[in-house]
């Protein structure tokens, strides 16, 4: 082992600590970002279901029952519809041909 890899210069330490110190300080603002986005959304989160009691309050259970359903059979079609298999795009030319209108040739006299 070299003396120089077990000691490094008092220069070389420093510079090393200071990029530490620099690359903490980053991820702890990175870490106050996410922490004031995750602050804000659950913020939203309680509003909407602040929101959602106050309206469940006033309109009944029946009216929200309806609501409930209605959104399952949207969703239901959009599952449907996610599901359906479509052709490839070479082929939709030749259902174009099926769509096109013939032309009748003139007899001629």
């Amino acid at each position: 082992m070299n003396k120089e890899n077990t000691n490094p210069c008092p220069i070389c330490r420093n510079q090393e600590l200071q990029q530490l110190r620099r690359d903490l300080s980053e991820c702890r603002k990175r870490n106050q970002s996410k922490d004031k986005k995750i602050q804000k959304l659950d913020k939203r989160v309680f509003i909407l279901t602040l929101v959602a009691i106050g309206v469940g309050a006033v309109l009944g259970k029946e009216t929200l029952d309806a609501i409930v359903g209605w959104l399952e059979t949207t969703n239901g079609i959009r599952n449907g519809v996610d599901e359906l298999i479509f052709p490839a795009p070479s082929t939709l030319a030749l259902f174009a041909f099926a769509f096109v209108p013939a032309r009748r040739r003139r007899r001629k006299s």
